[in-house]
């Protein structure tokens, strides 16, 4: 390992990540390789330990290093990309990417929906009924995102959770339900994950995630769908591409 300049003026912690990149990209520390503890590194850096905390959580916090509970700090694996690229569901870009996706539903009921998801879905009536799902969406047996979807009912009657267990939602839209989605809006915030959501998805706490809020609209300019999805991106990188028609 290199050894920081204590006589130049780039901080010390971005000195230390900058070499902790360098050994990765020159395979001196290969993907899932055990980075040295905190202490060994403070001492062949001769730098305090708050130093090396504060470089180590920089390259965490870009996915360049992954911390496992009670196991230590490890280079993180290479990122599978999923690209979004049309109107399409979660599990036809993982299939298209060779990815096993299999869903846990946590919650599947009809009620009425809140004024927050409301907002969202533009329903004229305060009677109808929206099917409220909540389910952990595993890649290759992981757990990786975290959703809650509401669809009104009227746009999707007689939906049931093994019809949501069994199929893409997006399958069921075009082939059972008829609905030709035209659009999708979405609002990404990067968030810090609270502690059911950790639990659920298996992080430590305050792990780093995109919260996305997708509406789904047909080509008769109905709403079709409110998703809020939490993904955890130690795994996987997000892309969307925008074509200009």
């Amino acid at each position: 390992m290199k050894l920081v300049d204590k006589n130049a003026q780039i901080p010390l912690y971005i000195q230390l990540s900058e070499i902790i990149k360098e050994m990765i990209n020159n395979k001196e520390l290969q993907e899932g390789h055990y980075l040295m503890s905190e202490r060994d590194i403070c001492k062949i850096q001769d730098i305090s330990r708050m130093t090396v905390n504060k470089a180590i959580m920089h390259l965490v916090n870009e996915g360049i290093l992954e911390r496992r509970q009670g196991k230590g700090t490890f280079v993180s694996y290479k990122k599978q990309k999923l690209t979004y690229e049309r109107m399409q569901g979660f599990t036809e870009i993982a299939k298209y990417n060779n990815l096993n996706v299999r869903n846990e539903i946590l919650k599947f009921e009809l009620s009425k929906p809140s004024n927050k998801v409301n907002e969202y879905l533009k329903l004229k009536d305060d009677n109808l009924l929206v099917f409220q799902i909540e389910r952990i969406r595993f890649v290759d047996d992981e757990p990786t995102i975290l959703e809650k979807i509401y669809i009104p009912k009227y746009m999707c009657p007689g939906l049931s959770k093994s019809l949501v267990e069994e199929n893409s939602l997006y399958k069921l839209y075009r082939e059972k339900y008829m609905h030709k989605t035209q659009q999708a809006r979405q609002v990404i915030n990067p968030i810090m994950l609270n502690k059911s959501e950790s639990k659920l998805l298996n992080v430590d706490l305050s792990t780093l995630g995109l919260k996305i809020d997708r509406v789904v609209f047909t080509d008769k300019d109905e709403v079709l769908e409110y998703t809020s999805s939490l993904f955890i991106t130690s795994k996987h990188q997000y892309e969307i591409i925008l074509n200009e028609y």
